[in-house]
Parts: C-alpha cells; structure tokens; sequence
C-alpha cells in the first residue's frame, strides 16, 4: 500500500478492483497473521474455581473456621470448609461449562467474505483477508476488515457496534472528507464487525485484526478492569457490615462475661469466638450460588450463554 499519511477515509478510492493474487495474499498473510480480534485465552477448570474464593463473604467463612478450629470445635470448621468448597464447585463448574459453550460458539460463528483472488471472486473466511484485498459486500453481510469504499450502491450500514448509532448509516465511495472527519461520519469507510443493512459496495481492506477500530477497541478493553455487578456490591458490604458487627458482638459479649466474674480470660475468649462463629450465615453463599447456577440454566435454555454467575442479575 501507498506510504501515504493522509488517514484512509480523506484519501481519494482508488480505482482498481482487481486485487491480489494469491501468491501475494499468501505472503502477506505471514507478516501480517490473520485477521482476527485479539482473544483472552479460556480460563481453566482450577482458576475458574479459585475465583470463586474471591469475595469478603467467603473470607469471613474462611476466618469462622480458622476460629473454629483455634477452640478445639472441629465439626464446625468442617461444616464450613464442606461449605465453601461445595460452592466453589457449583459456581466454578458453572461457569466453565459456560466458558467451553462461549468458546465453541466463537469457532462456528467464521465470518465469510467474497474477495478477488487471482481475478475471480471467491468465497473465503474472512481471517484469511489481507491488507489489499478487494472485498465484495452485500445485504446481510458483515463486514469483514476495515475497508475504504471503492464503489457503493444504496450502501447503508449499521455501526451500532461501533459508534452506538441506533439508524443504519449512509456510505457515499466518492465522498471527500477532512482528515480530521469523526469516525461516526466517516461516509467511505466500512468497518469490521458493521453489517450491512442494505445495498451493495466493494472496498479495499486497508486494516485487519487488531489494527482495524474495533479491534483496538477490543484491546482496550481488555486492559480495562471490569466493574463489579450490584449483586456483588451489595454483597461486599453485607460482609463488611457483618464481619464488623459480629466481631464488635463477640468483644463485648466476652468483655461483659469477663466483667461479671466467675470466667477466665481464656474462656471469655473461647466464648466469644464460639459467639461469633455461630452468627456468620454458612449457608448464604451455597444458596446464592446455586440459585444464580439455576438462573443460569434458564438462561441457557433461552439460548443465552452467562460467562459469570453474577452477571444472571
């Protein structure tokens, strides 16, 4: 491609609509690899269980049978353990399941493009496209790579993806734009990951993978830490509040023992330890847990794959 610094969407479409032999998209397939967004790698089995011990909730339980076991009390310190692990199993092997579901969706869903190979058009996945190619569009289809229009027909797109524009937007090929021009506004490009929603145009892929903007938008995002849910939230200061009361309970009930007489300090202590492990909820995470695991396989049923357990909210 021309060593051109004028952005794609000013430049002038070139004329030709030949493009490339196989040979060269072969060649350029090897530098540029394939058109495709940058992928987290599928989490395993032992992290996904892991995850599940990541809550203020689980470790107040984890700090009830640490206590437990400190006065001798085993059976409750394995009540709690036999808790905590039944819900690392539901919650993990829930959203495994979900995680494998996501990732062999994404295997059958292969984006086809019509490209010009060797002067025929042909049909091939579009992760084979290369930087050059000359890409047919259609109603229906989804744009493959970033391509600046080279001829359009009543071509409108919808970039909701992209830009959030809920109407489908009109492309002009022969539109001369600033450089500075919006990309919500940039009327001669087609970008990946858009869909035609009516007319026909051809383009020349000028960007693919993770160079294309939806794949840098991909790439930030993946930088980004995610949010937690509301569910989650609220649980966060349920844990807090709890594991604050609880111990504050536990202090004073043993300070007013102690006060009283008739106790030591040792026993005051193993008093208000067994105070505050008899009023921590074990039970609320298994129940939590299973009952977004049964949301879950509803949801499923709808056709509708939840990654997190929290995210059924």
């Amino acid at each position: 491609m021309p060593n051109d610094p004028t952005p794609w969407h000013a430049r002038l479409p070139p004329g030709s609509t030949e493009g490339l032999t196989g040979a060269e998209a072969e060649r350029r397939l090897a530098v540029d690899g394939p058109n495709r967004l940058p992928q987290a790698s599928v989490p395993s089995l032992a992290a996904l269980l892991l995850r599940q011990f990541a809550s203020p909730l689980i470790a107040v339980l984890l700090v009830a049978a640490l206590l437990s076991l400190a006065v001798g009390d085993r059976k409750d310190a394995l009540f709690i353990a036999a808790v905590l692990l039944l819900n690392a199993l539901v919650g993990g092997l829930q959203e495994w399941k979900a995680e494998r579901r996501s990732h062999a969706l994404r295997q059958l869903l292969r984006v086809q493009a019509l490209v010009r190979r060797d002067g025929e058009v042909v049909l091939c996945d579009a992760q084979t496209l290369v930087v050059g190619d000359a890409v047919w569009l259609e109603s229906g289809q989804v744009v493959p790579a970033d391509l600046r229009l080279l001829r359009s027909h009543n071509l409108e797109l919808d970039e909701a993806l992209l830009t959030g524009e809920s109407l489908p937007v009109h492309k002009h090929a022969q539109a001369q734009l600033p450089d500075n021009t919006p990309l919500a506004e940039r009327c001669t490009m087609a970008h990946a990951g858009t869909t035609v929603a009516r007319g026909r145009g051809v383009g020349l892929v000028v960007a693919t993978g993770q160079a294309t903007e939806v794949g840098q938008l991909a790439s930030d995002l993946q930088t980004i830490q995610p949010g937690r849910p509301p569910l989650l939230q609220r649980l966060d200061r349920f844990s807090r509040n709890i594991g604050l009361l609880v111990s504050l309970a536990a202090l004073a009930v043993g300070w007013l023992a102690m006060a009283r007489g008739g106790i030591s300090l040792m026993e005051a202590l193993l008093f208000a330890v067994a105070l505050a492990v008899s009023a921590i909820p074990e039970g609320l995470p298994v129940a939590l847990t299973v009952a977004l695991a049964a949301a879950s396989h509803r949801m499923a049923q709808r056709q509708v794959i939840v990654r997190r357990l929290p995210a059924v909210e």
